[in-house]
């Protein structure tokens, strides 16, 4: 089923609401687009949050505040691809579902989360983007509801180290005056200074945000780039885990294959 931003949102809206009224959960619903779980504990697969508590540097992730509402943790909102992210990688048994390492395609032994991915730019200075999650030599983005990847002013995009040498810079997609799909670049560029392959996760159900991922991909100049990057859907991932964490998130996100 095809749906747009705000529909999922409230599609996954309504699951959590149900996943919360199921287990008597405080939980804030004056928001229209997304439900706030009052704990955080609340927002995360039970297994995966005790990995977590046990990794200071996991733990430390889930501590990002929401960039829209005060007080409140961004891994609170049921709408949270960071919280989705770990609820999964971050399960004691990952490493151990074959089927979630076929997925994938590499090895799952090292996982790191905000990992800074350092970009260069001119006069031998550097910008630094955030990675959502590191594999071993992998760099992963993690959507869910985001409406797009972002845009940004030429003079900033174009100064990037090697940018036009890496991108058909004239295919890229365009707001304006502005480049399309901001994130995508930066991370992409990240991604080939690092020597990194790239994975973008998201819901089957938004096929726009896998044109936009794609069509930046395809303006990639090396074929050996753009054979680096994909797209895994979170019900590829989902289908292959364990069955307590699959069906966990299949109730709380109704993300099921």
């Amino acid at each position: 089923m095809k749906m747009n931003s705000d529909a999922l949102k409230q599609e996954i809206r309504k699951h959590a609401l149900a996943f919360a009224r199921r287990r008597n959960l405080r939980v804030d619903d004056k928001l229209a687009s997304a439900l706030i779980f009052y704990r955080l504990d609340d927002s995360l697969h039970p297994e995966s949050l005790e990995n977590i508590r046990r990794t200071p540097e996991w733990n430390s992730r889930t501590q990002k505040a929401h960039p829209n509402v005060t007080g409140v943790l961004e891994m609170q909102s049921s709408n949270s691809s960071d919280g989705l992210l770990m609820s999964i990688f971050c399960h004691p048994s990952i490493t151990k579902w074959s089927g979630v390492r076929k997925v994938l395609g590499n090895d799952i032994a090292t996982i790191a989360f905000g990992v800074p991915g350092v970009v260069k730019i001119g006069n031998d200075q550097t910008d630094s983007t955030e990675i959502d999650m590191e594999l071993s030599g992998v760099f992963c983005e993690a959507k869910l509801t985001e409406t797009d990847f972002t845009h940004k002013r030429p003079e900033v995009v174009e100064h990037y180290d090697r940018f036009q040498e890496t991108f058909h810079s004239d295919a890229l997609q365009r707001v304006g005056r502005d480049y399309d799909n901001y994130q995508i670049i930066r991370n992409l560029l990240a991604a080939k200074q690092h020597n990194r392959d790239h994975i973008l996760f998201c819901d089957e159900r938004r096929p726009d945000l896998v044109r936009r991922y794609m069509s930046t991909v395809s303006c990639l100049q090396d074929i050996k780039d753009r054979m680096r990057c994909r797209v895994i859907f979170w019900q590829e991932v989902v289908a292959a885990c364990g069955e307590s964490l699959r069906k966990w998130v299949e109730e709380k996100y109704g993300i099921c294959q």
